[in-house]
């Protein structure tokens, strides 16, 4: 599904990824490690198109994305969530998933759409504050609807960056709960995580990020 070859990527002098290789099977949750600075993010930027690499290339489904824009990346069924969230944070919890929603711009959303919606925000224990500005959940719930925005439009491969860094435990058990659930609707997941109880519960295979390379 997903193909990183030879990827490297310098900021000036700092080179921070040094010739990175993935290969990512579809159905399966991977789980990338390795320490603060490591570039883990960095390398999500540059599969999710946020960032051009120094060298090497990204295939998705057979095709070189690398010069990809980050909507054609996830036109392609590729959604991601961000360790900042990206949220807007005086739109209501349906407002910010409907808008995530893939439709013709400024159209009324169809009974379809709205159903879907509602759907993804039972899916992510959220229904009940669908009418809640972004601002007012707590940020366990605010990672909830992150990833909700993420899953909305059937993405194949999913990017989670630090899903439940910060959060409390009971939103900790539900995200995880998540990840397995999606995984047993086919969905292909790569995520960036420390927590080491979820990782074990998560993973099929896990990946550390060291000096630059994957091992």
């Amino acid at each position: 599904m997903l193909t990183v070859k030879d990827v490297y990527k310098s900021f000036g002098d700092v080179h921070v990824l040094k010739g990175v290789n993935l290969h990512i099977e579809a159905g399966y949750v991977y789980t990338l490690k390795g320490n603060s600075g490591s570039g883990k993010t960095t390398l999500f930027n540059i599969i999710s198109g946020f960032l051009p690499p120094t060298k090497g290339f990204v295939e998705f489904k057979k095709r070189k994305i690398t010069k990809f824009a980050p909507y054609q990346i996830n036109q392609l069924g590729m959604g991601r969530t961000f360790q900042d969230l990206r949220l807007v944070m005086q739109m209501t919890v349906y407002g910010s998933v409907l808008l995530a929603l893939k439709k013709k711009l400024f159209a009324y959303p169809t009974k379809e759409q709205i159903r879907r919606v509602d759907d993804i925000l039972g899916k992510v224990s959220l229904l009940d504050n669908k009418n809640v500005l972004a601002s007012k959940l707590s940020y366990g719930q605010q990672k909830l609807l992150a990833i909700a925005c993420c899953i909305v439009n059937d993405a194949d491969l999913l990017l989670f960056d630090e899903p439940i860094t910060s959060v409390d435990k009971d939103t900790a058990l539900k995200i995880t709960n998540l990840v397995k659930q999606l995984k047993q609707e086919g969905k292909t997941i790569l995520q960036i995580e420390h927590n080491s109880n979820y990782v074990n519960a998560t993973s099929d295979k896990i990946f550390r990020l060291e000096k630059g390379i994957v091992i």
